[in-house]
């Protein structure tokens, strides 16, 4: 454990010695703290004298981690410097510099090559504003080669941050600096006092250099000059860094993660997309064009169709892994998010208004289900759909034909040999499913069918049959309200008797169910209270009541696969694999 005057504990990281050799150059001697442990330097005994045994049992050894040779940077020493108006200052330039990384000539290391500082939040940054040939930060074992110049990196959270950095090194060239602020995480009492200091003293530098123009030694003019070029040099490139720390959900096509973005540490979530089996004998590195088209398409139905609820898509990234950065929604999808009553039929507003800008486009999204409705409350209550890795553009009156989407929700047109094919309608009745088991008791689906000797198309009429007659069964035995008018016609089995979602939307208008939210004009349940009461008034307006138990027709087993997506066109291969 370290002493909370301690800032930061730099160790070398590199394989040919040249860090290692930087940290004992006596400009760094102030700092350098040798290696724990190892053999004796000089004899303790003459050569007659018997060689003593260790009087350790080997059982009772202590496991502890041994130090290398490192630079263990302290508050009170940096403090006392001459030159602190950038912070912790590292390069080859000795009269600026707190760390030396060198000589100057040293390859690919400038005068003053990077500085780390901390802002009000106590989180801290590395800063590159001067170097030749940039840096690279690499945190988790990730962009040791995103070199970049003029560019800033997060390196440590503020206190009680969920997230975390292991590993982070510092890469210029091909030397490397392994940094580590080792009371950051504890928080005693006298480090956040001095991690303070730290901050308190940076504002004070900056105001003078406001009325007393740094040196030229300051000002790096001498950079260029004493900087010879590496024996490769990096190219620095100019998209955004970003760093994955946790996974956040898993589907069919890949995983979601969330990301932070090392220019100002904000939260991202990032889509990685699994990789098809190579069945064409394609190289290694040869991504299938098909599944890089079909990656292409998700992110430019989320890209050209923006609305408020749809969720945003950023960037797109095909190497060196297909990655899609969107807008991250930590309280996640609304199965996890304890919505009330009130919440429910603003969600159930909120869907209908983004399905209607999306099916005004020609969008059919194929998949709606609870996990793909992600849900925020800072500073109002929003839904949004997510996940359009089955969505498709239907132009005119043409079809779609693919069966997709979840048993569950799936509409009766989507299952084999119902129809000639499906359209933006399908949506309208996943959602329908959706409120109906928000707002009231659902039955469960049945047993999911069995391959037995019949085809796959009468096993699933079987099934669908008796699925839609349980759900339709139901409904009709509700009491008669605003909601059940709508839900009625949401989950028709008549495609062209359903209603389109800008007709529900509009029902729901007239109907009082819906109003305007004046901030920001979304669509909420109407007179909307914004506490943490449940409300009796929606029960009553809407014919919600509190849901009791579904009779269940199935094993939870069955029910868990009911809900689960499946993958275009392989309807049994999917289900039979869970």
């Amino acid at each position: 454990m370290y002493d909370p005057d301690v800032f930061a504990v730099i160790t070398a990281h590199d394989t040919l010695n040249l860090a290692d050799s930087a940290l004992r150059l006596e400009h760094n001697s102030r700092w350098f703290s040798k290696a724990a442990g190892g053999v004796a330097l000089e004899p303790t005994l003459n050569s007659r004298e018997t060689t003593p045994a260790d009087d350790t049992p080997s059982g009772d050894v202590e496991k502890k981690e041994v130090l290398g040779d490192r630079l263990v940077v302290t508050f009170s020493k940096l403090f006392a410097s001459d030159t602190f108006e950038n912070g912790l200052q590292l390069g080859t330039n000795p009269i600026s510099s707190h760390v030396l990384l060198g000589h100057r000539g040293t390859k690919s290391i400038s005068g003053r090559q990077c500085n780390i500082t901390v802002d009000d939040a106590h989180r801290i940054w590395l800063h590159d504003y001067n170097s030749t040939y940039g840096t690279a930060v690499e945190h988790n074992g990730q962009n040791s080669a995103e070199v970049r110049r003029k560019e800033t990196w997060l390196l440590g959270f503020s206190f009680g941050a969920e997230d975390r950095f292991s590993g982070t090194t510092i890469h210029c060239g091909r030397f490397a600096i392994r940094i580590d602020f080792p009371n950051h995480e504890r928080k005693s009492p006298r480090y956040v006092e001095n991690l303070q200091a730290f901050v308190d003293k940076l504002k004070a530098a900056a105001e003078r250099s406001m009325v007393d123009p740094p040196g030229v030694e300051a000002l790096g003019l001498d950079t260029a000059p004493s900087t010879q070029a590496p024996s490769e040099a990096a190219t620095p490139r100019e998209r955004l860094i970003y760093y994955e720390v946790a996974e956040i959900g898993a589907g069919a096509y890949g995983k979601v993660l969330k990301t932070i973005k090392a220019r100002d540490g904000k939260a991202f979530a990032s889509k990685i997309f699994r990789t098809p089996p190579n069945r064409n004998k394609r190289r290694r590195d040869d991504p299938d064009p098909n599944w890089l088209m079909s990656i292409r398409r998700e992110f430019a139905i989320m890209r050209d169709n923006p609305h408020p609820n749809v969720i945003q898509v950023l960037e797109l990234r095909e190497t060196p892994k297909p990655a899609m950065i969107m807008r991250y929604y930590p309280l996640g999808n609304i199965v996890n998010a304890s919505t009330n009553q009130d919440e429910h039929v603003t969600a159930w507003g909120h869907i209908l208004y983004g399905l209607s800008h999306l099916h005004a486009k020609g969008v059919v999204h194929r998949d709606l289900k609870p996990e793909n409705i992600l849900v925020e409350r800072d500073p109002l209550f929003k839904v949004v759909i997510a996940d359009f890795g089955m969505a498709k553009v239907a132009t005119g009156d043409a079809l779609l034909r693919t069966f997709c989407g979840t048993l569950k929700y799936g509409a009766p047109e989507v299952f084999p040999g119902m129809s000639r094919g499906h359209g933006p309608l399908v949506d309208v009745w996943s959602l329908g499913v959706m409120v109906y088991e928000w707002l009231y008791s659902v039955v469960n689906p049945p047993d999911l069918p069995q391959r037995r000797g019949e085809t796959e198309e009468v096993s699933w009429f079987a099934w669908l049959d008796l699925w839609i007659d349980l759900l339709l069964t139901k409904l009709e035995d509700e009491d008669d309200d605003r909601a059940i008018r709508i839900l009625s016609c949401m989950i028709e089995t008549k495609v062209p008797s359903r209603w389109p979602a800008s007709r529900c939307l509009t029902q729901g208008f007239d109907s009082g169910l819906f109003e305007r939210r004046r901030a920001d004009g979304l669509v909420i349940c109407a007179g909307e209270r914004h506490d943490s009461e449940l409300s009796v008034r929606v029960q009553q307006d809407t014919g919600a009541r509190t849901p009791t138990a579904a009779p269940s027709l199935s094993p939870s087993l069955i029910l868990e696969k009911s809900a689960v997506t499946i993958i275009e066109g392989d309807l049994w291969g999917e289900v039979n694999s869970l």
